[in-house]
């Protein structure tokens, strides 16, 4: 049991300490962490299960900005742990999970609040000139941060929590485990709604209801949605490109004046000011300038790979800014050899506020950034407040796309599938969401970094105006609302057992609802969560109120398990 408790807590630890992103990113889902805390434990199958079933309630909450609406480590690692020390159903898991996640948002408040403290020893380092402290202060003290708020709680329930477990699960009534058993069917429905709530334009949400439908009156599975869902959307966003090159064709073109800049290769390169003084600024011309000191292919990687932990301490006050100080730490030790203090004064830059999405499209922002410096390393007439400048001004687009595509489209696209094939004891299922979800993440971010670097901001703010990112966000959309749809119908899973006897005949309700339309009820609890939502009724309110009326209901005879 020691072994598993030592597994279990490092896992806890590396799920808010984000060392490296590829490694740990999704330790935030229920879905991979339910596996591992299965395979730690040696009950690798309940733990998939139980990972699964915690997922659904969690599939639309979306942390942007910072902000965390609930705490999902907390929520799958705790939650199954707690599953498989006291034996119980993996329906069960949830309502276990959703107290640990509420717990894990104080966990987290202190967390990234303590880290605020790093951030300044980080400060005092720059100022001395001493760059080598910078690693230090981004990856100890975080650790140990980690370690004490998630790490040495999840040791402690693993290695002394099963005995007690035991006597919490027998100490239930029969009767409230089954109505808890139902409240865990229906809590699928606030990760759909709140999906709804951040996708479901009104123009989209036919989407929605296409696929619920095709599952709940065909039948077909959710990868079948998804590929069906996909080539719709294809066709859409090729019908949406034709009529945005038309409308193009017929705009007027406008003549831009730049200002030029001799780049790495010799050629000419185009560099547009920050924010030109005067109209004078414009028709000046940038004397050519040879690069002395350049950047390698080499130096480029190395930099995306440091960037992997821009999120290690993570803390309010300046979000991201130590982690990527970090990750400058080598191209302008390349841009400024021998010479420390410069190093530590060049560095002092990165040390402000920032936060964007990290990995799949904020990279570009920091390939421009580094296109900048290499410039300005060079003899370019680029201050400090330009770089910051340009950083600032793409933080925000980049954060609005990134979120969107990745946390609202993607995720909920293949974990929906993964928890499909999980909840029916596949484990391709977590594997298939783990390796997809990651792969495409960071090939998607590798590329962007790259291609910030090599065209500049330019290039970027050019690609932002086209408008061809909304209509691939769109066709994603589609896909997303399509196949949580089908999760609408499949994973709200509760009956109306009611049963009326009139004279002679037998009048079942569920048979009822089922003439009307198939999977009626789970759409009426998703439609009245998202209506709440809209509304603005706090998420925590409509947990607690599903946890209630799953309980009256399920002792009334109204509700029961599907």
């Amino acid at each position: 049991m020691f072994l598993s408790a030592l597994l279990v807590a490092l896992l806890a630890i590396v799920s808010q300490w984000w060392f490296f992103a590829p490694a740990t990113r999704t330790m935030t889902y229920p879905l991979t962490t339910g596996l591992l805390v299965g395979i730690f434990m040696g009950q690798p199958m309940l733990g998939m299960l139980a990972g699964a079933q915690i997922q659904l309630v969690y599939l639309g909450w979306i942390n942007t900005g910072g902000v965390m609406p609930s705490n999902t480590m907390v929520a799958g690692i705790f939650g199954t742990a707690l599953t498989i020390l006291s034996g119980a159903n993996p329906k069960l898991a949830v309502t276990f999970a959703v107290p640990f996640s509420l717990i894990g948002l104080l966990m987290v408040n202190a967390y990234e609040t303590i880290n605020s403290f790093w951030v300044h020893r980080a400060d005092a380092a720059l100022e001395r000139g001493n760059v080598k402290a910078i690693r230090f202060w981004n990856y100890v003290p975080s650790f140990f941060t980690a370690a004490v708020l998630y790490g040495i709680p999840a040791f402690c329930m693993v290695m002394f929590g099963q005995g007690w477990a035991k006597s919490l699960l027998k100490a239930i009534p029969k009767d409230l485990t089954t109505a808890l058993e139902v409240v865990g069917a229906i809590m699928p429905a606030m990760g759909i709604a709140m999906l709804l709530n951040y996708l479901g334009k009104k123009s989209l949400m036919p989407y929605f209801f296409i696929g619920f439908f095709l599952t709940a009156y065909l039948n077909l599975q959710t990868m079948a949605i998804a590929i069906f869902a996909g080539l719709l959307a294809y066709l859409i966003f090729l019908n949406d490109s034709k009529k945005g090159q038309k409308v193009e064709a017929a705009a007027p073109k406008k003549k831009v004046r730049r200002l030029t800049l001799e780049n790495r290769t010799g050629k000419v390169a185009e560099v547009t000011p920050a924010a030109p003084q005067n109209a004078s600024d414009l028709n000046a011309v940038e004397p050519t300038i040879e690069y002395k000191n350049k950047l390698t292919h080499k130096d480029l990687v190395k930099t995306w790979l440091w960037e992997q932990s821009d999120e290690v301490c993570y803390n309010y006050e300046r979000m991201q800014a130590l982690g990527l100080t970090n990750m400058m730490i080598e191209p302008i030790r390349k841009l400024y050899p021998n010479d420390e203090k410069r190093q530590a004064e060049e560095l002092k830059k990165y040390m402000v506020f920032f936060n964007t999405e990290p990995h799949m499209i904020g990279p570009v922002i920091h390939g421009v950034a580094l296109s900048m410096e290499e410039a300005r390393a060079n003899g370019a007439a680029i201050s400090a407040e330009d770089i910051n400048g340009v950083r600032t001004g793409l933080m925000g687009p980049a954060a609005g796309i990134g979120d969107t595509v990745q946390q609202g489209i993607l995720f909920p696209i293949l974990a929906s599938i993964g928890c499909s094939m999980a909840l029916e004891k596949n484990y391709f299922g977590p594997i298939f969401f783990t390796v997809v979800f990651l792969v495409i993440i960071y090939a998607i971010g590798y590329w962007l970094f790259m291609y910030g670097y090599k065209t500049g901001r330019k290039s970027v703010l050019d690609i932002l105006k086209t408008g061809i990112l909304d209509k691939v966000t769109k066709a994603f959309s589609i896909v997303g609302l399509m196949v949580v749809g089908t999760m609408a119908a499949t994973k709200v899973a509760v009956k109306c057992p009611i049963v009326w006897h009139v004279g002679q005949s037998t009048v079942k309700v569920q048979a009822l609802l089922n003439q009307l339309a198939p999977c009626l009820l789970p759409l009426g609890i998703t439609m009245l969560v998202w209506y709440l939502l809209r509304k603005k009724v706090n998420a925590t309110w409509i947990i607690i109120g599903i946890f209630v009326l799953g309980i009256i209901c399920s002792y009334a005879g109204i509700l029961g398990l599907a």
